[in-house]
């Protein structure tokens, strides 16, 4: 047997020391290695790389940056979702975690736990194969997310390949990307110098570094990474069987694990765990806002189970949120899409957990009257969950004398409508159906992101167009021309024009997208799937709710809420027009081809396509979506097994290679003859 050549062997030799001692010094925080020894070494593999391109690995340190900077960032589906964690704020909130915890598993008694500190930064999915990390990408909605591996490849707490000898056939972990204090300061103090704005938090600047185009920029901003869960091949040879066990596994593979995680063998060891924290935290060189406390046990994980958004075998126990005194400037109510009046604090601007807030809800009027606001009150604001601001209390000993005590009013304050409150129910009401607050809320929702995602139909169009009478409801958005919207403001012919095409390609929509952007009551984005896979049409959806709604329930995560929501709703005459118009319009209302639901393939089925550059009338993501409703994926790269690149302006290199390798190219007028062929 030969040996391998000398280049190649040292390059190996090379590889290795370097991967080793930049575990030591980011990983294990015990450099092991000069920093001259390592750059000397680190130039040599550079030379090496530089005069034999062949011996250029993945995983080698130069390729932690290197890349040229991306054109965007492509979706991609996460083997195992992301799910988000239940929050507990008081000991009380544990206690009941605990006992429905206990009676789902049919048990009695201590259950072992893992407390670990819940970071603040931003959840990444990692994934490898044979060891190599082949893909990095964002929470996202939790079940895609962004494909950003080449701006994690430069996070050096992350491992390129695992430090095992016979690595699985795949591992999937996840964990929090983060900006430590210190390094978050010196950031801000270089945008300072250059006089440009300053992130406002760590949890923020992280969020954007990630999102950067450029990987160069990423590694600049010297990002860290904590792994905190693993997913494994069930038949993995001594694959761990506890949480405890996952954590140690991924320190032996190379990962950077938090080390203040530990082993709790009861409740009460929690609740000591949690409060030791919460002053301890303050001593910590990074953010975090609380604990998180797993079942130790995975096949006791396994046993929970989930819930339609969480696990039951993990909860986050959250600490306080910071607190600060304001002054009352006046009290302010918006009306939402489903007729509901909300009052709102608006106070003098305060500092607040990295940002500064001067509004904050009052929920509704039972919350007003709990608090006793008073004009020029002293109040105090929090940000619940660190991210949305509430008024907290009201600090009476400081009220101004002859002070008017605050109430709703009696009328709706943008129709002039009379508010109505049912009798059991906590919110106001505003039911005049032709109430332009409701009007511009339902024009919103659908066209936002998750509904029909409508590209250049923003709050402020939205409002002229209803404040001018031009439109009445949905259906009269497919009615408006080109020269109409141009006349507006802030409005150009071109605008106009990509408007009206984006609103005509809106029609091929995904059925589940159209159902939520109808904005029924308790119908979010996941239960909106769920029914769109249940029932692939609105006359579907509509029979049943008139005669067998225990066929609504049926379906995995409806409750009896919802069910008479859509009843309620399927019921109403405006509802039932709105439907029949928007059918005249061309709008299916049903599944297509390929979505859940539906029963035949398309000619599109297995294709697959690259988006590069702008397109005129639609982004990305909704191109997507039309791409993969038709049976199509959508890839990040293009290669000879590209079947179209759909290629708007400013298009880059995709479309050169794609030209050189020959594969289709395709416009997004194309794209959208191509979707409405294959349909057929």
């Amino acid at each position: 047997m030969s040996s391998a050549p000398p280049n190649q062997a040292r390059a190996g030799e090379l590889r290795q020391l370097l991967q080793r001692a930049a575990h030591a010094y980011y990983v294990l925080d015990a450099p092991e290695m000069e920093d001259s020894v390592y750059d000397r070494l680190y130039r040599e593999l550079l030379e090496l790389e530089a005069a034999h391109p062949e011996l250029i690995t993945p995983d080698s340190p130069s390729q932690r940056v290197g890349g040229a900077p991306a054109e965007g960032f492509s979706s991609v589906e996460h083997r195992i979702g992301l799910l988000s964690l239940d929050n507990a704020f008081t000991p009380s909130d544990l206690d009941a975690w605990y006992s429905r915890l206990l009676k789902v598993l049919d048990r009695t008694g201590d259950l072992a736990m893992v407390g670990e500190l819940k970071i603040d930064g931003n959840a990444l999915a990692l994934s490898y194969e044979q060891g190599l990390l082949v893909q990095a990408a964002t929470r996202g909605d939790g079940e895609r997310g962004e494909q950003i591996t080449g701006n994690v490849r430069t996070i050096a707490s992350v491992p390129l390949r695992l430090q095992l000898e016979n690595p699985p056939a795949w591992v999937e972990v996840r964990g929090e990307a983060l900006i430590p204090d210190e390094t978050f300061a010196a950031i801000n103090a270089e945008r300072a110098a250059r006089g440009e704005t300053l992130f406002a938090n760590p949890r923020n600047a992280c969020a954007g570094t990630l999102r950067q185009l450029d990987p160069k920029v990423v590694a600049a901003r010297r990002l860290d990474f904590f792994a905190y869960t693993l997913h494994l091949p069930k038949d993995t040879p001594q694959g761990p069987s506890s949480q405890w066990q996952s954590l140690q596994w991924l320190q032996a593979a190379g990962f950077k694990v938090n080390p203040n995680a530990e082993l709790l063998p009861n409740l009460a060891a929690v609740q000591a765990f949690f409060s030791a924290w919460d002053t301890g935290r303050r001593a910590l060189p990074y953010a975090t806002d609380g604990v998180v406390v797993k079942l130790n046990d995975l096949r006791l994980q396994d046993a929970a189970g989930f819930t339609q958004k969480a696990p039951r075998w993990a909860i986050a126990l959250k600490y306080a949120a910071e607190e600060a005194p304001s002054i009352l400037l006046r009290l302010a109510c918006q009306v939402g899409r489903t007729g509901v009046v909300t009052p709102v604090a608006e106070f003098e601007p305060v500092p607040l957990a990295g940002t500064t807030v001067s509004r904050a809800t009052l929920h509704n009027a039972d919350r007003l009257a709990e608090l006793d606001l008073h004009a020029g009150d002293t109040i105090v604001v929090r940000k619940a969950g660190e991210i949305i601001p509430e008024v907290v209390r009201v600090l009476s000993e400081l009220r101004p004398a002859g002070a008017v005590r605050l109430e709703l009013p009696q009328v709706c304050p943008e129709c002039g409508s009379e508010l109505v409150r049912e009798q059991g129910e906590a919110a106001t009401h505003c039911v005049n159906s032709s109430c332009p607050a409701i009007l511009r809320g339902a024009l919103r929702h659908w066209v936002s992101k998750g509904a029909l995602d409508v590209d250049g139909l923003g709050a402020k169009l939205i409002e002229q167009l209803v404040d001018r009478g031009l439109v009445g409801s949905i259906a009269d958005l497919y009615g408006l021309d080109a020269a109409l919207l141009a006349s507006l403001e802030r409005m150009g012919t071109k605008s106009a024009d990509n408007l009206v095409a984006a609103l005509a390609a809106s029609k091929q929509q995904a059925w589940h997208r159209q159902l939520y952007g109808l904005g029924i009551h308790h119908v979010g984005e996941v239960n909106a799937k769920a029914l769109a896979k249940a029932f692939p049409s609105a006359a579907d959806l509509a029979t049943a709710t008139a005669s067998t709604p225990e066929s609504i329930t049926a379906v995995f995560g409806i409750g009896g809420e919802i069910a008479q929501s859509l009843q309620q709703w399927f019921a109403t005459p405006a509802n039932q027009l709105l439907l029949r118009a928007l059918e005249q319009l061309g709008f299916p209302l049903a599944a297509g081809p390929e979505e859940p639901g539906a029963i035949s393939e398309t000619s599109l089925t297995g294709q697959t396509f690259v988006l590069t550059g702008s397109l005129p009338t639609m982004s990305r993501s909704a191109a997507q979506a039309l791409i993969e409703a038709a049976g199509g994926k959508v890839s990040g790269s293009v290669s000879k097994k590209t079947s179209f690149v759909v290629a708007g302006e400013e298009a880059g290199s995709k479309l050169s290679k794609a030209e050189s390798l020959g594969v289709a190219v395709l416009d997004e007028a194309g794209l959208l003859e191509l979707l409405k062929a294959g349909s057929g």
